[in-house]
């Protein structure tokens, strides 16, 4: 699940509008209606996940494949996440804009946040496959 902490702009815009979500639908992510379907698989894209470890999201460039978003350290994940992504070898990657979601502490809480984003139309997903091991 990726949140942003505030509106994200495109490069070069004054506007302060949050385009956030048109970026990723620009970028083939698919508007969510319905959490119980898996998005379709995005090509281009992969999950950086090494050693156990999420480091990055990587989006197609020209010159091959640059970092859409990186951990400043990176991330530990559960051993039941870990094993789920090396079994499908794909992550979902859902999106919603700046204080959508919030921080939840339980998973019930998260897919509840989840199936309301859904609802409002303020959700994108894609399949992404990782890279690494």
């Amino acid at each position: 699940m990726v949140e942003p902490t505030g509106p994200v702009g495109r490069p070069g815009s004054t506007s302060g509008t949050d385009e956030f979500l048109p970026l990723l639908l620009d970028n083939g992510f698919h508007q969510v209606p319905e959490v119980n379907e898996p998005p379709a698989r995005l090509s281009g894209w992969s999950v950086l996940f090494a050693m156990g470890r999420l480091h990055s999201i990587l989006q197609p460039s020209a010159a091959g494949t640059s970092a859409w978003w990186q951990a400043h350290a990176p991330l530990v994940v559960t051993e039941a996440w870990r094993n789920a992504a090396n079994s499908q070898s794909t992550v979902i990657m859902y999106a919603a804009p700046a204080g959508t979601i919030g921080r939840q502490p339980r998973e019930d809480l998260l897919r509840t946040a989840l199936d309301r984003a859904a609802a409002r139309g303020l959700l994108v997903a894609a399949t992404l496959p990782l890279a690494g091991t």
